[in-house]
């Protein structure tokens, strides 16, 4: 580079040495010509005017055939440089490609990881929840179980009470059944996109959830149906809930716990979905961090921090949906409380979300 500054600099020298002589050549042939004409001229004198005229424009010649000697020359390395240029940006662009397919595979594997994480902490949460709704069918079958017991004791068992009791057991035991296929059903992957009831979503989503004594509500504009995965949506659904729970047990809320679902149309082929609590909402201070991953204002021991995070990357990248979260005042039961507020949009159809933003 520096040697095509310098070549550069050496042009301009030369045509300003051969700008003068030019400008000195005809103003020495203007002077020639002019005193010529006026006064008589000696041949010698003559002679020596015409050599000297002959050698300014010899010089010129050889001064401009260096200039164009090297005006080649530094086209040539300006050509080099450019080649040279170009070559490394080919080599940076192809290691630029390289290192950012390496960098969203490596995201990609994280995402996966953490998707599973929250999976896996999905379902020991829903272990949980298992146990606890089978409890009063064992329960009730222990119970069954025992009145054949005493039953006999008291004499003879009659048909009646054996019928009774076996249309009881069974009538439980398919109940218990009917609750682990609904969570084996919520782990078994989609394979592929269909159409589902949203607001019936909701209601086998929140049957999944442990009694907490807390009044959940649906309201619903009309019946809306969705194109998509359902698991994919339940999931979405009880990570925000099972954030409200939380929050009611974490600032010690025993009484007057209400969420309130909202499904209501929104712009052309989409729906809004809300979710508020009356939890007291989120500390400012982390209501802006509350969709990182790993973030949590729980103990350690009570949350991970990746339901929310894993929450939004379902809704943005694969549902191609938005999420938001805010603190709001809202009545509930006429009595006004601070609540934690999520709004949740997405497409009914799989139809970009952001394109259709863009051009609202």
């Amino acid at each position: 580079m520096m040697k095509f500054i310098d070549n550069i600099s050496t042009i301009r020298k030369m045509a300003l040495l051969m700008s003068s002589l030019i400008f000195g050549l005809l103003f020495y042939i203007s002077f020639y010509f002019v005193n010529s004409t006026t006064i008589k001229v000696d041949s010698h004198l003559e002679t020596i005017h015409l050599t000297i005229s002959a050698i300014l424009f010899t010089f010129i010649l050889i001064l401009s055939w260096i200039i164009v000697q090297n005006i080649k020359s530094l086209i040539e390395n300006l050509n080099q440089v450019v080649e040279n240029k170009t070559k490394e940006l080919r080599e940076t662009n192809a290691t630029l490609e390289k290192r950012i397919r390496i960098e969203v595979e490596e995201n990609r594997k994280k995402d996966k990881l953490m998707y599973q994480h929250a999976k896996l902490a999905t379902m020991g949460e829903m272990i949980g929840n298992i146990a606890h709704q089978w409890r009063q069918p064992l329960n009730s079958m222990s119970l069954i179980i025992q009145s054949f017991g005493i039953k006999s004791m008291q004499g003879p068992l009659d048909q009646k009470f054996i019928d009774k009791q076996v249309e009881d057991g069974l009538r439980i035991s398919k109940d218990m059944s009917e609750t682990i296929d609904g969570f084996r059903n919520f782990f078994r992957p989609n394979k592929s996109r269909e159409y589902f009831n949203i607001e019936n979503s909701l209601y086998t989503t929140i049957s999944f959830l442990e009694d907490n004594d807390i009044n959940i509500t649906i309201l619903s504009e009309k019946d809306f149906k969705m194109f998509g995965f359902a698991n994919e949506f339940s999931q979405i659904i009880i990570n925000i809930l099972n954030n409200a729970i939380d929050n009611f047990k974490q600032k010690k809320i025993y009484i007057e716990k209400n969420i309130l679902i909202k499904i209501e149309s929104y712009q052309e082929n989409s729906i809004k979905l809300i979710i508020t609590d009356n939890g007291g909402g989120i500390p400012e201070d982390y209501i802006d961090k509350i969709f990182e991953p790993y973030f949590t204002t729980k103990h350690k021991s009570l949350g991970t921090g990746i339901g929310l995070y894993m929450s939004r990357q379902i809704i943005e990248k694969q549902m191609h949906g938005h999420i938001e979260v805010q603190n709001i005042t809202m009545n509930f039961d006429h009595a006004s409380y601070k609540c934690a507020q999520f709004t949740i949009i997405l497409p009914l159809k799989s139809k970009t979300f952001q394109n259709r933003l863009l051009t609202a």
